[in-house]
């Protein structure tokens, strides 16, 4: 009884590990199992921007707040000419605006309601459009992901009819829209790190994925951007820690000062390349170094 007990315990859980595992399949093809699966993976949450239209947007509002201000500075003047009542103290005064009778028609204080309301959502189109574009076009090893996937047989493949079918450009092509934007990007620290990343994958296929965990929600084994960052980071600490050896030993062993020379000028070009290349150093932090 002991034994057929553990053997049903060991039976579910191998069926509740299953359906963990890739459990984004359990839902319908099309928008639910791709928002699942972005769910499961948020580096492959690639969208677009929309910037045509966003421009369209703020232009259209900038187009009416245009044709409000020249309503508005026409109505000053007139309101400013007329002699009538308080419409000429309304440039001097804005208690005059409140204090005139409500059913008396205020032509100026309706424009200036008008503009209130139009400003406002203008502001607002302008600064969401700025906050847009400060965010960063999405990884290339994501993009390619999520074309994969969507050609993939997890997807139909292709199943998705609709006019945003298309948004995320095609795979073999090497095609996809300029304006797509990855809201939480894989992250990169240096250019070295980035090749290493996305040029990683073909290790699999020599026994690197031998060392690497499952993952619940794919069933397979995967490498996660953290290790790679570890990995690079050990490789440069050595590099920055070689060079300067590595020259010191060179130019022990060379006797003639021009051999020396060159060998110098070398060193000075590699360290050189070396910041820019597998760090994240910008032209400032550069320049020193070459200085020093």
């Amino acid at each position: 009884m002991l034994e057929k007990a553990m053997v049903a315990l060991e039976h579910i859980k191998n069926k509740n590990q299953t359906q963990m595992a890739e459990g984004w399949k359990n839902h319908p093809i099309g928008y639910p199992r791709l928002a699942e699966r972005i769910a499961a993976k948020p580096e492959t949450g690639v969208y677009r921007r929309f910037d045509a239209l966003n421009a369209r947007h703020v232009l259209y509002l900038q187009a009416e707040l245009c044709v409000h201000e020249a309503e508005l500075r026409d109505q000053e003047i007139e309101d400013q000419q007329d002699k009538t009542g308080k419409r000429s103290q309304y440039a001097l005064d804005y208690q005059c605006f409140l204090q005139e009778p409500s059913n008396m028609n205020k032509p100026q204080f309706k424009l200036v309601q008008k503009m209130h309301a139009k400003l406002a959502e203008y502001n607002d189109a302008l600064i969401q459009t700025s906050l847009l574009h400060k965010l960063e076009a999405p990884d290339k090893f994501d993009l390619d992901d999520i074309q994969l996937f969507l050609s993939s047989d997890d997807m139909g493949p292709n199943e998705m009819k609709g006019l945003d079918a298309d948004s995320w450009g095609d795979c073999d092509a090497g095609t996809y829209l300029q304006d797509l934007v990855g809201i939480h990007p894989s992250r990169k620290e240096d250019l070295f790190s980035r090749i290493v990343a996305e040029k990683g994958i073909y290790l699999f296929r020599f026994g690197l994925g031998h060392f690497t965990k499952g993952n619940k929600h794919f069933g397979k084994r995967v490498y996660y951007d953290s290790t790679v960052l570890k990995m690079t980071f050990c490789l440069t600490s050595t590099i920055a820690a070689m060079l300067p050896v590595a020259s010191i030993l060179i130019l022990y062993h060379l006797h003639s000062v021009k051999a020396q020379l060159w060998t110098i000028a070398g060193f000075n070009v590699l360290i050189s390349i070396c910041p820019t290349f597998i760090t994240d150093a910008k032209r400032t932090d550069v320049f020193p170094v070459n200085a020093a």
